[in-house]
């Protein structure tokens, strides 16, 4: 029986853990929509031929994130889904992640109305039994967000205005203008957005930080989408939301000099 709630990927040059997981899902039963944003890497192409379970897109180039998104969460509405949960490729999960979700969405019927997303992670799976799992948030990113597809279409999707870099903020923005909410679920089994990653840890005063220096062109890109939303969010009236994407903003380019700095300096700590 193929679920209610269907999984979508946007990729670029995925690893082989990545098609482990699509296999996993495809065996639970979840309709999986992947675009595909370098299909001359032929093995994710050709394992989505004539086989159930998947649909896949491409348009032989890379478009970005934002058309990405919009198109799975889309399509998948305009075949009946409820919902969309989306992953990174580089976002690992389990059976026991998806389980949780989606007993989550069933139980929270009353969501659907009020929210546009729902961000699942592990920051808090140690409180559990706390009752203390979900909170509203003003940001929080694409990976492990389930999306609600009817509050999606009313505020027309994700942008395709924005390639990479705060196209999850952006959602989050047009969210609360439209008068929804973005929640997050801190307490998901087997939800690890970590280990695939390229960060790297550095010891500063005696804490641990995952940092990864970026290549000049990508610094480049995160200035400009960051400065467009912050100004964008200005001239709307919302000055909360712009000081929260200038903090991230300086937050991010900090890190980029320190990362630099320890690779110079070689002082890296794993």
């Amino acid at each position: 029986m193929t679920r209610d709630i269907a999984i979508g990927f946007v990729i670029y040059n995925p690893e082989d853990g990545f098609l482990d997981r699509v296999k996993m899902a495809i065996e639970c039963d979840y309709q999986i929509y992947i675009f595909d944003n370098s299909p001359e890497k032929e093995s994710i192409r050709k394992f989505s031929e004539n086989r159930n379970g998947i649909k896949y897109f491409t348009t032989g180039k890379n478009l970005g994130l934002g058309l990405g998104i919009s198109s799975v969460c889309a399509q998948a509405f305009y075949e009946n889904k409820s919902a969309l949960l989306f992953f990174d490729q580089d976002t690992i999960f389990n059976k026991d992640t998806l389980d949780c979700i989606e007993k989550y969405h069933f139980q929270r019927p009353e969501l659907a109305a009020t929210h546009s997303a729902i961000v699942f992670n592990a920051k808090r799976i140690e409180e559990l039994d706390s009752g203390n799992c979900f909170k509203d948030v003003p940001l929080a990113i694409n990976s492990g967000s389930l999306f609600y597809l009817k509050n999606l279409k009313k505020i027309n999707w994700h942008s395709e205005k924005y390639f990479v870099d705060c196209v999850d903020y952006e959602f989050c923005f047009r969210s609360k203008m439209n008068g929804l909410k973005i929640g997050e679920y801190s307490c998901t089994p087997g939800f690890d957005h970590v280990t695939e990653q390229a960060d790297k840890k550095y010891k500063i005063f005696g804490k641990h930080y995952l940092m990864r220096a970026y290549p000049s062109s990508r610094i480049i890109d995160v200035s400009k989408s960051s400065i467009k939303l912050i100004f964008t969010a200005m001239t709307s009236g919302q000055l909360a939301f712009s000081l929260n994407i200038t903090k991230l903003f300086l937050i991010y380019i900090a890190s980029q000099i320190v990362a630099r700095f320890f690779n110079a300096v070689g002082e890296e700590k794993v």
